[in-house]
């Protein structure tokens, strides 16, 4: 049932999208999360299968959390979750800097001064895209390397266009990839952190093959891309772990995390997998911190089970 609402998600927000784009920010965030809430009362069973979902969640991790409380802000956060960061677009960077409460800024541009690039670690965890919109109304020389995104806001679409060797059209990458194609793309995000650039990377990606790396999340065994560590080892570039969450009253806190090093040698030695279990605690810390923020993790139930048996 979950994946068939989530359709028709995608049909009420392009409906209602125009209009929000015409409100004030924190207003149309509001209706966003009546939306979320009127769910709840209108679809059937709706509500069991998000308390469903947190009561599992809250179980496989040992939460102590309040299953209907969570419940409803998680609801609240659905459309919110939806809109990604199209109710940014065509506002002026002064207005969207207002926005953003932002947490361990000189953490970036102490990282961005050592001159050998930044691998800014990202995630799933709340809206997650944000912080790509916010550095690049920043000015910070930002590249994906990710699958391409089907859908973000025209603003960030045009950042993505731009060619060349450190052009983001060549960065983006696919799970149909080549071994050869592979290694292609992680010489181009190495040319990029050599040219002192951002290189925006999820540590929270399943995956299946070689780069992989089994390890613990939200209290599945599963197997995640672990590319990201070897990119880290070859270039020496900082780590920064980077989170983004949406609080009720419309403001983006943004938080950069202290960086760290992982070292040369990791993968010949094999500490890749505890880079990569160690990226992934510090996520579960965040969703045992702010569940309501966890739509995408808390809906995984049935692809992780699949990966897990």
């Amino acid at each position: 049932m979950w994946q068939r609402w989530m359709v028709v998600h995608k049909v009420v927000l392009k409906t209602v999208l125009p209009v929000l784009r015409h409100l004030p920010h924190r207003a149309s965030v509001a209706i966003l999360g009546a939306m979320g809430r009127l769910d709840l009362t209108l679809v059937p069973k709706q509500a069991k299968l998000y308390e469903a979902a947190v009561a599992e969640a809250a179980k496989r991790i040992g939460a102590d959390w309040d299953v209907k409380k969570v419940s409803h802000a998680l609801s609240r956060q659905t459309y919110r979750w939806r809109t990604r960061d199209f109710l940014l677009d065509g506002r002026g960077d002064a207005k969207v800097s207002r926005w953003f409460k932002v947490i361990g800024r000189e953490h970036l541009d102490a990282a961005m001064a050592e001159g050998r690039g930044v691998i800014m670690l990202a995630n799933h965890f709340g809206s997650h895209l944000l912080s790509s919109h916010w550095m690049f109304r920043e000015g910070y020389p930002l590249r994906w390397f990710s699958e391409k995104p089907r859908n973000v806001s025209n603003f960030m679409a045009k950042k993505f266009q731009t060619n060349g060797p450190l052009g983001q059209e060549r960065m983006f990458i696919s799970r149909r990839s080549t071994p050869a194609d592979a290694a292609s793309a992680i010489l181009r995000a190495s040319r990029a952190l050599s040219a002192g650039m951002i290189v925006k990377v999820a540590c929270d990606v399943r995956w299946s093959g070689a780069h992989t790396a089994m390890a613990s999340f939200l209290g599945r065994s599963l197997s995640f891309t672990k590319t990201w560590v070897n990119l880290a080892a070859m270039s020496g570039a900082a780590i920064m772990p980077v989170f983004c969450r949406l609080e009720e009253d419309g403001t983006y806190v943004l938080e950069f995390l202290p960086t760290y090093h992982v070292p040369p040698d990791a993968p010949r030695t094999g500490q890749d997998a505890w880079w990569v279990q160690n990226a992934l605690n510090a996520i579960e810390e965040q969703v045992r911190l702010h569940p309501e923020q966890s739509n995408d993790y808390f809906f995984w139930a049935d692809e992780i089970g699949e990966q897990a048996a």
